[in-house]
């Protein structure tokens, strides 16, 4: 696994910590996303990031005393395996200096249990975040659900957005969701706040 202290640096200026208000979450409703390989990972953050000509991993582990935030503010039990979450570093090299592009993360929304075409329907969410700490792009991966909720015209909806905005899905919302899809599109609006979330604690740390 590659380092980058130059870089966490950098990605350390973007994101101060907020106040949180505890209390007992109820379950989880998403984990992180976990594709098997490397080579179909890098092509889903290439997506994400088309300009990076590379990727820094990064992994985290989180003390109790963050879980215990991290699960206030977003209002769930996080999964065993979401307590040492993995980020990538998307950076560009190809005029010769290293440029910081952002930082992604792969969620994967727990959606009801259901069956399409043979096949159970997941929502795997990979969010790109910007050195602004605010979203810069959303892909839906292997989606077999209504393709309206993999397209521009119900993701870019979350481009922009930070942690002082609301994620709130609805008719009468900012974020307008899939017609056929509306508890599908609160959960990618989720997954796009919890990766800012989840950045924000750790590298959002130190300067």
């Amino acid at each position: 696994m590659r380092t980058f202290p130059v870089v966490g640096r950098m990605v350390a200026t973007c994101f101060v910590l907020g106040a949180l208000t505890l209390g007992t979450p109820p379950s989880a409703e998403a984990h992180l996303a976990n594709f098997g390989s490397w080579e179909i990972t890098r092509g889903y953050l290439q997506e994400i990031f088309p300009d990076a000509t590379d990727f820094l991993r990064r992994r985290d582990t989180y003390s109790e005393a963050q879980v215990r935030q991290i699960e206030a503010e977003l209002g769930f039990e996080l999964y065993p395996e979401d307590r040492n979450p993995e980020f990538y570093i998307a950076v560009d090299e190809s005029g010769g200096k290293r440029r910081f592009l952002g930082v992604a993360i792969f969620i994967d929304p727990r959606v009801e249990s259901r069956l399409l075409e043979g096949n159970v329907v997941r929502i795997e969410v990979g969010i790109g975040v910007d050195a602004r700490g605010r979203v810069k792009r959303v892909r839906l991966f292997d989606y077999r659900g209504d393709r309206a909720l993999t397209r521009g015209e119900f993701l870019d909806q979350l481009v922009g957005l930070s942690l002082d905005d609301s994620f709130d899905v609805g008719p009468d919302k900012s974020i307008k969701p899939v017609a056929n899809e509306p508890v599908e599109s609160q959960l990618v609006a989720n997954a796009a706040r919890e990766a800012l979330y989840l950045m924000k604690v750790s590298l959002g740390q130190g300067g």
